[in-house]
């Protein structure tokens, strides 16, 4: 047997020097900010059963897990995420505590991701849960959490891209399935074309598929989508437009609002955005409100939360 030099699988990173000690002050600074802010440190186990990430995500995650057989036959699954774990916990170890929780983590993630061509398996992320809070000011808390978060890292040069369910999932749930797929799926390649021959002869919200979608911009464009929209859209549009009335001027400089997002849809309730930084190769984070998951794991209490992905962040060039 030759022997030959030990080799890391794909999606294996070996990080040393500047790339590990700048992924190290990246991680404390945001766990600074974290604590700071009130929000208790969890540590979850590497792996769970897979049982809590398939409930979290539902089934179109099974083929992302890294997973592995227990000793007693039970299928193992290294850490898919870190709100699956919190959710758990907060059902069984906090099920007595009061509300809101505040709770927050730092680790790393394993998911495989083959569509998305040779990225990490492995990444390392810091991120924060509000739990039993369903107010608009829960929402603005992880909002501002978001912009803090990024600034820890000394960046300036960076966009949140603010959505809300509310906006699209009438037009979408006024649409037979097939239709419904399709559409999505123009809207996320922003297809004009296609939306406006597919959804030709419809009314109602289903219309508003044509527009609502390419609306981005800051609260003016928010306010004039508000002006035509109809009964089914306006909650969604003026909790965005109160949202923006509650940040200050230098925090709105970082908001832009995308009403065209359709990536979580199924697992987002109200809010959601991704965020962007200049140098970054991918979205740095994202977040939003998910107050159906709690419910999925015996205690249905309303939640939101953000995740960063510091290895994006470590990429930028200083």
């Amino acid at each position: 047997m030759l022997n030959l030099p030990a080799a890391t699988p794909p999606g294996a990173l070996d990080l040393t020097g500047d790339a590990a000690r700048r992924r190290r002050t990246l991680q404390r600074a945001a766990v600074g900010i974290l604590e700071g802010a009130g929000y208790e440190e969890l540590l979850p186990p590497t792996f769970e059963y897979e049982d809590v990430f398939l409930r979290a995500g539902g089934t179109g995650v099974a083929e992302r897990l890294l997973r592995f057989p227990d000793r007693d036959g039970r299928i193992l699954a290294l850490r898919y995420d870190f709100t699956s774990s919190i959710a758990r916990i907060a059902s069984t170890t906090f099920a007595a505590a009061a509300l809101p929780l505040r709770l927050s983590y730092s680790g790393k993630v394993y998911r495989q991701e083959p569509e998305r061509g040779g990225r990490p398996r492995e990444t390392l992320q810091v991120g924060a849960e509000l739990l039993g809070d369903g107010s608009l000011q829960a929402d603005v808390e992880i909002v501002r959490l978001t912009l803090a978060l990024i600034r820890s890292a000394g960046l300036e040069d960076f966009q949140i891209n603010l959505g809300h369910v509310g906006v699209l999932a009438p037009g979408l749930a006024a649409l037979e399935v097939p239709l419904r797929d399709l559409v999505r799926r123009w809207i996320d390649r922003k297809d004009r074309a296609g939306l406006t021959r597919a959804l030709a002869g419809r009314d109602g919200d289903a219309a508003t598929l044509v527009r609502l979608p390419f609306v981005i911009g800051r609260r003016d464009a928010l306010e004039a989508a508000l002006r035509d929209a109809p009964p089914a859209v306006a909650p969604g549009l003026r909790h965005l437009v109160a949202l923006d009335h509650a940040l200050g001027s230098a925090e709105r400089a970082h908001v832009v609002y995308d009403l065209g997002e359709v990536r979580g849809l199924d697992y987002y309730t109200g809010v959601h955005f991704e965020v962007y930084v200049s140098g970054a190769g991918r979205a740095a984070g994202a977040g939003g409100r998910y107050d159906e998951l709690m419910g999925k794991f015996g205690r249905p209490i309303p939640a939101v939360g953000v995740s960063l992905d510091i290895d994006a962040i470590a990429e930028v060039p200083l």
